[in-house]
């Protein structure tokens, strides 16, 4: 019986915005789920403690978790929970805008569906700019990123000229 003696690392997200399934991005995810790269592993987590999400700017609402655990105004936010292959997580970062520090990788407890809690990673806006999102927000949350919310989401080759990479939309949400 041949056995794999490096198995493959796995690394466990928490998507909560346009990556879920049947979101405006998930045929990202579905890409990688066809070729093995990433598997789902709960269609229901919720985070153990609040925070803030928020949705905007109103020419191109994309989703953002704030790193600011148990603010006023935050929710307990749902999502779903996956399993990314290195390779996958790699694709994922630099949709995500990491190495260019839109979004970072930040540690999430998550509680799954039959109660238990999970230790998983998720997109959070840097830091650099969460608190000025935040105060733009009126510091006023969502629990979750609704189907309804995805309808008003615009894909890049639709946005306006000057709002089409995630280097253009933040500036344009903190104005």
């Amino acid at each position: 019986m041949a056995t794999d003696e490096h198995p493959k690392q796995t690394t466990t997200i928490f998507v909560y915005g346009t990556l879920k399934t049947n979101f405006p991005n998930y045929h990202i995810l579905s890409d990688f789920i066809n070729s093995g790269d990433i598997s789902l592993l709960s269609p229901s987590a919720t985070t153990t403690i609040p925070y803030p999400l928020v949705v905007g700017p109103r020419a191109v609402p994309v989703p953002f978790l704030l790193p600011l655990p148990s603010a006023a105004g935050s929710h307990l936010v749902s999502g779903e929970l996956v399993s990314v292959s290195p390779h996958a997580l790699s694709a994922l970062d630099s949709f995500e805008g990491v190495p260019h520090g839109h979004y970072e990788r930040r540690q999430v407890v998550v509680k799954i569906e039959d109660g238990k809690e999970v230790e998983a990673e998720a997109y959070f806006a840097h830091r650099s700019f969460a608190e000025g999102m935040w105060k733009r927000s009126r510091e006023k949350g969502f629990a979750e990123y609704t189907k309804e919310m995805a309808l008003e989401y615009v894909k890049p080759h639709n946005r306006p000229h000057h709002i089409r990479t995630l280097a253009q939309i933040i500036p344009a949400f903190l104005a």
